[in-house]
């Protein structure tokens, strides 16, 4: 016998151990037994000892003897195994195959549980979505945990983490030591106008310390970022980097470091092209510039009591953000004891620079997901719930396979199995509809409620609806799948119409799961009639103005034809000129800030012969024409308007709005009084004379009331940055075209950065709330209409239960309202229960809204009241049609059924 015959045995070894698995080890240990005797028998017949023949046939294995056996033994278990994989995972296809025929047999039941999961499981998505890119997604930064916004304190004004003085901004930067690197940008964008590609086109651009990207850990995709520096004027040209976008839509994607574009007919150097990733959320930039700072500036007053940069600052390794707090308050008391005039009263602080940039946007976002969550709930017990009914409704199916041999955990399986399938197609349409709904909710939500713009279903999004789906599989199918596996087969073969304890268990079951259902959609309900009640007090509230039939339109005034004071209000008055010869139009007007579009630029003032006001003292600013007015049909309430007489070189003079007059002057004149706009006048300090007391205009928002203002002649202040407004006895937007050849024809070069009438402008501040109301609304609906279709399954599940009992009842002589009221009586019990609930929950969370609210408590009375009311009639009509049902039966049909 050869070696090569040896090896082929062993072989033929490892072939039977793939074969029987469950022999393999003995029979193996016998045929290598075998072998290794046939070899050294052959070997003794050759003239060897027995001895030396056993080694001779053990050394021509190839492998030791222990070594071979070890190998045979592990083949064995490793089929095993494979074996056993093998079995299991046709035990799971045969139960989903048995899942989606049971599935199959009942499809309205399908369709129904599908259907509403994904409707659940598409709002949720579409809500997280936006969570995800707002509070989850981490910032486009290096080390963006590692990064803090640093803004000024000052208990006078209300300031929190406001922004900050430039000239405090470089003592932070240079004198605490516990930050890597501090930067600034300014926190608002203004309009530029690029040509020489095409149309002049109206850009977005904004300004930067010259280490911001630095800070932020951004490279430049193309070219260069700003170099420290640049932060201060020097010699050579302006330079800029400009955005991915602008670079692909705007300069054609070409070669454009080193290249000059013209912004406001200035050449400008473009030094790099940033990123695609990179954005700062809740700031819209097409152009970055520098500073480019005078340094003589540093030491002067004005440099440290402007606030006009936002600052960002790195902490330095090991350090925390307590100890770079504790080490900026150092600097802060130092600043205020070297600046007394401009910093006795002003602090300082620091928080993460994610929570500032996701500002306002975190509150209502997380009450919409709370919303969306409990519409996920609700649905998730109706799901529940005709899972219970169904399961009671398959007791003897369970109980026949009880009896055939299945055992509790085969029928938990099974039954969690066609849950999960479920769950799996209401996910799978859940991410469809979520889909759709993402791309509503961006088209919908009002672009000012969330500081990104990038709302997109990534991986993340996916793996949290399969997250969802799977728990949802889980949670309304565990108690299903419990009680059917739960009392022995002989119980469960009986008639459970005559009150077995397993039916009694089921409707424990299903009674908690429908008084959930009830308290959430209550909960719901309550937001949405807060929100209701809330946005119809807003919506009456009067802006003080007209909005009607009136038009706004910016023109940006910019390039070298308008250097001087003088340029620029030619150019106005030509417009104006031009503009009152359109048809249709009855006044135009200009202004500097439109009403309702954000606050104007602030300060404190002093009165002329009497002493400073208190601290805090703080005023808005705006800048009109003469008829500004009378296009906005604002009042006069005392004095008189501008007129064209109040131009450069005429004494300078003032209105005052109503809260300014009253907070200020009381029951005083204020016409002819002197004003300047410092606490403290000086030899520099510009005088003013009051003129005039108009109504108020809400400058910010509809639910923030007016400020105190002061409105100059815009002739006077020289600003070259006013909006045109029309007021037309027809639609303003036919005044468009007309107003843009008027542009053209004045200065060609010239953009229109925005059109839009004053209706849009009231729509668009009160769109955040309309949008949070109508969602609300919807989950609100949903919410109640699950609600009610799983009061009707289970009231129609008692009245089936107990038709018989019913039928004798009637057969005795029962009035049929009096059997209607037995059901009606079962469903109105849960129903006021989750209602109880539902308030008492309410009432402890729903405090989370009173930021979102405007004139209503967060437990209004009215609402608290009518809505349950409500729920409560919806609960009764729900309850009484199984019962009219049940009453109509025929008494003898259903006792002969029996």
């Amino acid at each position: 016998m050869t070696a090569h015959r040896v090896r082929a045995g062993v072989a033929r070894l490892f072939q039977l151990a793939l074969r029987r698995p469950d022999r393999a080890a003995t029979e193996a240990d016998a045929e290598l037994d075998a072998v290794l005797d046939a070899k050294a028998e052959y070997l003794i017949a050759r003239g060897m000892s027995p001895e030396a023949a056993r080694a001779e046939a053990t050394r021509a294995l190839g492998i030791p003897l222990d070594a071979a056996r070890a190998l045979v033994h592990r083949s064995a278990r490793h089929r095993e195994q494979r074996l056993r994989t093998r079995e299991r995972l046709g035990e799971a296809v045969a139960t989903c195959r048995y899942a989606l025929r049971t599935l199959r047999r009942s499809p309205a039941f399908a369709v129904a549980t599908i259907a509403t999961l994904a409707l659940a499981i598409g709002a949720t998505t579409a809500i997280y979505t936006a969570v995800n890119a707002v509070i989850l997604r981490p910032l486009p930064y290096t080390q963006p945990d590692r990064l803090v916004t640093i803004g000024e304190d000052n208990a006078d004004f209300n300031w929190r983490l406001g922004d900050a003085a430039p000239a405090n901004f470089l003592d932070w930067q240079d004198r605490v030591s516990a930050f890597r690197g501090v930067a600034a940008f300014s926190p608002f964008s203004e309009n530029v106008t690029l040509t020489g590609f095409g149309n002049p086109r109206v850009l977005k651009a904004t300004e930067t310390s010259g280490n911001l990207f630095t800070v932020l850990g951004v490279r430049a995709a193309i070219g260069r970022t700003f170099e420290d520096a640049e932060t201060w004027q020097h010699s050579g040209r302006p330079v800029a980097l400009v955005s991915d976008r602008v670079w692909r839509e705007v300069l054609g994607g070409k070669p454009v470091v080193g290249q000059t574009i013209r912004l406001d007919g200035r050449a400008v150097d473009v030094v790099g092209v940033l990123p695609g990733s990179f954005s700062i959320p809740g700031l819209e930039a097409d152009i970055w510039h520098p500073f480019a700072w005078d340094p003589a500036d540093r030491p002067r007053t004005w440099f440290r009591r402007a606030h006009f940069v936002r600052v960002v600052a790195r902490l330095a390794p090991g350090v925390t953000s307590v100890g770079a707090d504790a080490a900026l308050q150092v600097v802060v008391r130092a600043l205020q004891a070297e600046y007394p005039a401009t910093n006795t009263r002003m602090g300082a602080s620091l928080a993460p620079l994610h929570d500032y940039l996701i500002g306002s946007a975190e509150r209502p976002l997380s009450v919409a997901f709370a919303a969306a969550a409990a519409l996920l709930l609700i649905a998730c017990s109706n799901v529940g719930n005709l899972l219970l009914v169904r399961a009671v409704a398959r007791s003897r199916e369970a109980a026949l396979r009880r009896a055939l041999g299945a055992g509790r955990s085969r029928l938990v399986v099974q039954a969690l199995t066609e849950s999960l399938m479920l769950a799996l197609f209401g996910g799978v349409g859940g991410i469809v509809l979520g889909w759709w709904g993402t791309a509503a909710l961006a088209a919908l939500m009002p672009h000012t409620m969330l500081p990104v713009n990038d709302l997109t279903v990534d991986w993340s999004v996916l793996g949290f609806v399969g997250a969802v789906t799977l728990v949802c599989g889980i949670g309304f199918g565990i108690g299903p799948a419990l009680w059917m596996a739960r009392g022995r087969a002989a119980d469960a073969l009986k008639d459970e119409a005559r009150g077995s304890s397993r039916s009694a268990r089921s409707r424990r079951w299903g009674d908690a799961l429908l008084v959930s259902q009830v308290a959430l959609a209550l909960a719901l309900t309550l937001g949405a009639g807060l929100l209701v009640k809330s946005y119809d007090l807003l919506r009456r509230v009067k802006p003080g103005f007209d909005p009607n039939g009136v038009l706004a339109v910016k023109v940006d005034v910019t390039g070298p034809q308008f250097d001087s004071t003088a340029a620029t209000s030619r150019f106005y008055d030509d417009l104006l000129s031009r503009a009152r010869g359109l048809p249709g139009v009855e006044s135009v007007g200009l202004v500097s800030t439109l009403p309702l579009t954000g606050p104007p630029w602030s300060s404190e003032f002093a009165v002329a012969g009497r002493p400073p006001f208190p601290r805090g003292g703080d005023v808005v600013h705006r800048e009109v024409s003469p008829d500004y007015q009378r296009v906005m049909r604002v009042p006069l309430i005392h004095g008189r308007l501008f007129t064209d007489a109040d131009r450069p070189g005429a004494p300078s003079v003032v209105l005052i709005n109503e809260t300014l007059a009253k907070a200020y002057f009381g029951g005083e004149d204020p016409i002819g009084l002197r004003v300047a706009f410092d606490r403290i006048p000086d030899s520099t300090s510009h005088w003013r004379t009051i003129v005039g007391v108009v109504g108020d205009e809400r400058q910010t928002s509809m639910n923030e009331a007016p400020r105190s203002e002061f409105l100059a002649p815009a002739a006077q202040a020289g600003d070259d940055g006013l909006t045109l407004l029309l007021r037309t006895t027809g639609d303003p937007l036919a005044l468009v075209g007309g107003v843009k050849r008027i542009v053209r024809a004045i200065d060609p070069d010239l953009a229109i950065s925005s059109v839009k009438t004053m209706g849009d402008v009231r729509a668009a501040a009160l769109a955040r709330d309309r949008f949070l109301t109508g969602l609300f609304l919807l989950f609100a609906t949903v919410g109640v209409v699950l609600g009610v279709v799983g009061i009707y399954g289970v009231v129609a599940q008692l009245a089936r239960r107990r038709m018989r009992e019913l039928g004798i009842r009637v057969a005795l002589g029962a009035r049929r309202w009096q059997v209607q009221w037995l059901v009606v009586r079962r469903g109105l019990a849960l129903s006021a229960i989750g209602i109880a609930i539902g308030v008492g929950g309410a009432i402890a969370v729903i405090g989370v809204m009173r930021s979102l609210l405007y004139g209503v408590a967060p437990v209004d009375p009215l609402t608290f009241a009518t809505v349950p009311a409500l729920v409560l009639v919806t609960a009764a009509l729900a309850s009484w049609v199984p019962a009219l049902r049940a009453s109509r039966s025929d008494a003898a049909e259903v006792l002969r059924a029996e």
